[in-house]
């Protein structure tokens, strides 16, 4: 039997049936809105996760000899001579840091430049080189009185380094740091350093340093954080960013 309120038709059904259907549409609804709250967070989360996701490649420190990594302009890049290599991929070239000729033509002012970075293989020149210029890291002696290898190990101590805007041996920032870097290395047309006025964001930081000197060869092994702004030799307004700097070189006074 069927009865009529209006537009409205209402069948003789049990109420009893009534109420069961209507809590299985509810438990449907509820179903239902859960599925798609899961969805929503895990489609946010992913979405989240790929925001973050900056691309740095993972690597451990330790199976490398010594490297220089970080982003350049946003992109990662990782130079540096796997402890497990088989071949020559990166060096650790001299850098003439035991030329003390400065403090011979300038006793009373000079000083002396250290530099430190990787250089590529010979079989395979063509790629980027690195490196940092510790400027005016040893003063000369009006005295004539030098020892710049009996110091050179003190030269380097953990904290928080102040910024070259000069790498000159005479007139330059005093214990500063400067960077270097070509992405070709045999390309003597596209250079980019951090000399400039501006060292605005620009960091240097040492977070080890120790003394690995031999009875060959006295040096220093240092590790640290760094990002600089460097600045194209030929053309200021080409500006290369390296930011999430870390480094794991040698320091020769060779």
């Amino acid at each position: 039997m069927t009865f009529k309120t209006g537009k409205i038709v209402v069948a003789n059904i049990p109420l009893n049936t009534l109420i069961s259907i209507k809590r299985i549409l509810m438990n449907y609804k509820n179903i239902l809105k859960t599925a798609l709250l899961c969805c929503f967070i895990s489609f946010t989360s992913c979405s989240s996760d790929d925001e973050n996701d900056t691309n740095t490649p993972e690597f451990n420190s330790d199976d490398y000899l010594y490297y220089i990594s970080g982003k350049i302009n946003g992109e990662p890049f990782l130079f540096g001579q796997r402890a497990d290599a088989t071949v020559l991929d990166y060096s650790e070239p001299g850098f003439g840091n035991s030329i003390t000729t400065p403090c011979a033509f300038n006793p009373n002012n000079g000083g002396l430049n250290y530099a430190a970075g990787i250089y590529p293989s010979l079989d395979n020149e063509a790629r980027p080189e690195i490196y940092f210029d510790f400027v005016r890291f040893y003063l000369c002696d009006p005295n004539f009185n030098n020892n710049a290898a009996g110091s050179f190990n003190d030269s380097f101590p953990v904290r928080m380094y102040d910024l070259a805007t000069s790498n000159n041996s005479i007139s330059g920032t005093t214990g500063a740091v400067a960077m270097f870097y070509a992405p070709d290395a045999t390309n003597n047309m596209t250079r980019y350093g951090s000399l400039n006025t501006d060292q605005s964001g620009n960091s240097f930081e040492i977070t080890s340093s120790t003394n690995t000197s031999n009875f060959a060869q006295r040096k220093q092994f240092i590790e640290g954080n760094f990002s600089f702004k460097l600045y194209n030799d030929l053309d200021s307004s080409d500006i290369v960013e390296i930011t999430e700097g870390q480094f794991k070189i040698d320091v020769f006074f060779d």
